[in-house]
């Protein structure tokens, strides 16, 4: 199977866990592509895509808005799957369904929260002031849910 996770991170999160994803995703010939930084290239060549994202503020990256809403007729086509990254889990399934076109969430055969980090000496002064104040972080922590990362991998490998 060949796969793309694409994805964006601001701070370094997101792509800590779309790596781990790909370790996770044994035998298939995995793509994993920052839209921050690089474009894709056509999709047509993937039997699976994977998207997904940091969220900051209740937004999801604009590289990751912009790739998903561009690309939604292809994406429907494909063996799909969706991640967040966000502090928040409990607000998951409000914050995906800002982030994405409804038709993804339905189509897709697994969409997971992979947790989140705060590493506040890697953010400007205006984020740290923010995490601070709406997270009441004081300082930097990791909480990358693995088991998540794996039951996404799991469910793209079925």
């Amino acid at each position: 199977m060949k796969v793309l996770i694409a994805y964006a991170s601001r701070f370094g999160c997101t792509e800590t866990c779309a790596n781990q994803l790909k370790d996770k995703l044994k035998g298939a010939e995995v793509r994993v592509v920052d839209l921050g930084k690089e474009s894709p290239g056509e999709l047509e060549g993937y039997d699976a895509v994977v998207v997904g994202g940091p969220i900051y503020a209740g937004n999801i990256e604009a590289s990751v808005k912009k790739f998903s809403t561009e690309n939604v007729d292809i994406l429907l086509q494909k063996k799909l799957a969706l991640f967040l990254c966000c502090g928040n889990g409990d607000q998951f399934a409000a914050q995906l369904s800002s982030a994405f076109d409804p038709r993804l969430i339905e189509h897709a055969v697994a969409h997971e929260h992979f947790g989140y980090e705060f590493k506040l000496a890697e953010m400007g002064f205006f984020f740290r002031l923010i995490v601070r104040l709406v997270a009441k972080v004081k300082q930097s922590e990791s909480r990358i849910l693995d088991e998540n990362i794996t039951r996404l991998a799991d469910k793209l490998a079925e």
